[in-house]
């Protein structure tokens, strides 16, 4: 949506001909007019859930309050949260299956949770991963 609005200001800062109606009926508008057009339906996804495809190359996704990464061909997850300060580990460094926390540098194996380097103290959850066709869902135990 931001960019919706980024756009439209600019258009109107250059041809300096302002479009009738507020800024958020404007998007409202655009928003409806862009679904509305869309022959794909959008595909609504439980918090589990995820498609294989937005697990991106060398770091996580995040997926409800699991981290899931892609290894050797499969897929992994974890906790998303560091066990130290709570960093957000979807977002660290990712090597083979050693994640590294953005925050601190604790290192994690992805697949088994096991804690390879501190300064955490403790491993994270693993949990497993359900691949069915290109929708995929991480299961808590």
């Amino acid at each position: 949506m931001k960019w919706v609005v980024t756009i439209l200001l600019e258009y109107e800062w250059r041809a300096q001909t302002p479009q009738e109606g507020t800024e958020s009926e404007i998007m409202q508008t655009d928003t409806q007019a862009n679904v509305a057009g869309s022959p794909v339906k959008p595909e609504v996804l439980k918090d589990n859930q995820f498609r294989i495809d937005a697990v991106p190359a060398g770091s996580g996704l995040l997926v409800g309050d699991a981290a899931v990464f892609k290894v050797a061909g499969g897929l992994c997850a974890t906790q998303a949260k560091c066990t130290h300060r709570g960093g957000p580990l979807n977002e660290g460094k990712f090597d083979g299956s050693t994640v590294t926390c953005p925050w601190h540098g604790s290192q994690y194996n992805v697949c088994t949770g096991a804690l390879l380097r501190g300064p955490a103290t403790e491993p994270v959850k693993t949990y497993r991963v359900i691949v069915e066709d290109e929708v995929s869902r991480v299961e808590k135990d």
